[in-house]
C-alpha cells in the first residue's frame, strides 16, 4: 500500500515510463538466418502405398519418422487433411491472462512492487509473441508428432529455431516441459556456423572426444540440450519407446491412402469413358494375303498417329476390329466410393464433415463435434503450452517474492461470441476482469498499456460521452431538444413526450 505523504502520482508514472521505454522493441523479434541448403530440413521419404503405410502402422515408433514424413507429405498432396488440421490450428484463440501464485511465503499483495511486477512479467511474455508461435508449435506437432524447438534471444526479441526428428529425441520431463537431446553426428561443417553457439560446443567436445560425461550426453552422440531446448507431443507413450512419439493422424493414413487411390479410380474411369479409338485396316486379298510390307504399314500407321488429337487412340491391323464402345466401361461407383472414402477419413478423424461442406441434418452435430474438439485442445495444448510458458516467467527478475504463472483462456474462434459472454456474466459474480479482457482479446501487456494511455493519457472517458436515448434518461431529464423519455414503450412520431415537469 502507498504510505501517508508519497507521492502517488510519481509511483503511477514510473511503471509506465519503463513500460514506454522498452515499447519500441516489443514489435522486434531475434533474427533466424535463413537455411539456402536446406541442412535443417527433414530427410525421411513419405510412403506413397498403401502397402508400406501398413507396414509402418504395425511399429509405428520404429517407423515414426516414416509416419511423420508421410503425414507431411499428405497435408500437401491431399486437401482433406490439410483443412483438418487447419481447423484445429485455427480452433483455440491463443487468449492469455496472468496471475500470481500466492502462498509461497508471501501471503499479501504488495500493491507498488505487484504492479510493477505484472508489468515486467506481461513484457517478457510479449517477446515471445504467443500468438504467433504458439499455433506454429501446435500445427507442426499435429503433422510430425514431435516437435524440437531451441530458443534465440538476442536485445531485440526471441524467435526458435527447428530441428528434424531424425536427429532428435525426448530425454525427459521437467515441470511438465519435455527436453530433447540431439545427435551431434548430424551436423556438418557447411551449416555449421547457423546452429546455436551451445550446439557449436558440443560438436567440438564430440569431435575432440570428449562426450563422455553421462550428465551430458548419452551414448556418446547424443546431447542434452539446456533449457533453452523445448519438445512438444500430444504422445504420452514418448517416454516409454525411446523419446520418439507418433502424431495422433497416424491412424487414418491407410483411410487417406484410400481416397487417393479412390481418385485415381475416378481419373482412370473419366480417361476411359473419353477415350476414341480409330481402326486403320491393312489391305489384303481374296486369300487373306498382306497388300501392305511391315515397313509401309509402319509408316502408314506413324503418319496416322502424329495427326490424331487427344483421346483418340490408332489401331493398324489386317484383321476386322469389333466396335467394343468403352462409355461407362470403368468402374460406374467410382464417384461414389470417393464419397465414402472421404465420410470414413472424416469419421476416423473425429472431425464432423458437414463442418467442411458435407451433408448434414442438424447444426446441433457440428456444434457439439467443435465443443468435443474444443475440449481436445484445452486438454492436450494449453498445459503444455502453460507449463513452458511457465517454466520461462519463472526466470524473468521481478523485485517481488511471487510466483507467476500463464492461463490461456479456454474459448474457440467458433463459439466466441458465447465464450466471452460467459466471461461477461461471471463478472456479476465475482469474475476476473483480467480473464474478461483476456477473451477480448487484450494481452496482459496491453491491459496496461492501452487502458493506462486511455484513461490517463487520453482521458476517454471525457471524450466518450454517452448520448441520451429512451434507454439513458429519466421521465425527469429532458434532452436538449426539451423532449424526454416517451409515455409508451411503443411510440411513434406523434406520441407526446414526458417534460421535466411531469
Amino acid at each position: 500500500m502507498y504510505k501517508v505523504g508519497e507521492d502517488v502520482r510519481g509511483q503511477r508514472k514510473k511503471p509506465r515510463r519503463n513500460f514506454r521505454a522498452n515499447q519500441a522493441k516489443r514489435e522486434e523479434f531475434a533474427n533466424i538466418v535463413a537455411d539456402p541448403k536446406a541442412g535443417l530440413k527433414p530427410t525421411t521419404t513419405g510412403a506413397t502405398e498403401k502397402s508400406n503405410v501398413a507396414t509402418y502402422l504395425q511399429r509405428p515408433y520404429d517407423n515414426a519418422p516414416q509416419i511423420a514424413a508421410t503425414i507431411r507429405d499428405s497435408v500437401n498432396k491431399y486437401g482433406v487433411l490439410a483443412k483438418v488440421i487447419d481447423y484445429y490450428q485455427s480452433l483455440p484463440t491463443y487468449n492469455f491472462a496472468i496471475k500470481p501464485i500466492l502462498g509461497n511465503k508471501v501471503y499479501d499483495i504488495d500493491t507498488v512492487n505487484m504492479r510493477n511486477d505484472y508489468i515486467d512479467i506481461a513484457y517478457a511474455l510479449e517477446q515471445y509473441n504467443i500468438k504467433y508461435y504458439a499455433p506454429i508449435f501446435f500445427r507442426d506437432t499435429l503433422i510430425e508428432g514431435v516437435t524440437f524447438y531451441y530458443k534465440i534471444e538476442d536485445s531485440d526479441g526471441i524467435s526458435f529455431m527447428k530441428f528434424p526428428i531424425e536427429w532428435c529425441k525426448i530425454r525427459g520431463i521437467e515441470n511438465g516441459v519435455y527436453r530433447f537431446m540431439i545427435d551431434v553426428t548430424k551436423f556438418k561443417q557447411d551449416f555449421l556456423t547457423t546452429l546455436p553457439e551451445e550446439l557449436q560446443t558440443a560438436y567440438e567436445q564430440y569431435q575432440n572426444g570428449n562426450a563422455t560425461d553421462e550428465n551430458s550426453w548419452y551414448n556418446n552422440r547424443y546431447y542434452f540440450v539446456s533449457e533453452k531446448g523445448v519438445a512438444f507431443t500430444f504422445d504420452s507413450s514418448a517416454l516409454d519407446y525411446g523419446g520418439l512419439a507418433v502424431s495422433p493422424f497416424a491412424g487414418v493414413l491407410l483411410d487417406i491412402m484410400s481416397v487417393a487411390q479412390a481418385k485415381n479410380n475416378v481419373d482412370i474411369k473419366d480417361g476411359i469413358d473419353t477415350t476414341r479409338i480409330l481402326h486403320s485396316k491393312i489391305p489384303v486379298d481374296n486369300d487373306g494375303r498382306i497388300l501392305m510390307t511391315a515397313k509401309e504399314a509402319k509408316v502408314y500407321d506413324s503418319a496416322i498417329r502424329s495427326r490424331l488429337p487427344k483421346g483418340v487412340v490408332n489401331v493398324t491391323t489386317p484383321t476386322k476390329l469389333e466396335n467394343v464402345p468403352l462409355t461407362n466401361s470403368g468402374n460406374t461407383n467410382a464417384l461414389d466410393t470417393v464419397k465414402k472414402s472421404t465420410e470414413q477419413l472424416f469419421f476416423d478423424v473425429g472431425t464432423p464433415a458437414p463442418l467442411f461442406g458435407g451433408d448434414t441434418t442438424s447444426a446441433n452435430i457440428v456444434k457439439t463435434s467443435i465443443q468435443k474438439d474444443a475440449n481436445w485442445v484445452y486438454t492436450n495444448l494449453f498445459p503444455l503450452l502453460e507449463n513452458y510458458y511457465n517454466s520461462e516467467i519463472a526466470q524473468v527478475k521481478t523485485k517481488g517474492k511471487v510466483k507467476w504463472a500463464i492461463k490461456f483462456v479456454r474459448q474457440t474462434t467458433f463459439t466466441l461470441k458465447d465464450d466471452v459472454a460467459l466471461q461477461k456474466d461471471q463478472l456479476s459474480y465475482g469474475g476476473s476482469r483480467l480473464n474478461y479482457l483476456a477473451a477480448n482479446g487484450f494481452s496482459p501487456s496491453e491491459i496496461v498499456s492501452q487502458l493506462s494511455f486511455e484513461q490517463q493519457a487520453l482521458g476517454i472517458d471525457d471524450l466518450m460521452i454517452v448520448k441520451p436515448t429512451s434507454n439513458t434518461i429519466s421521465a425527469n431529464e429532458v434532452s436538449e431538444q426539451g423532449r424526454g423519455r416517451p409515455e409508451t414503450d411503443n411510440p411513434t412520431d406523434d406520441t407526446d413526450r414526458l417534460d421535466g415537469e411531469k
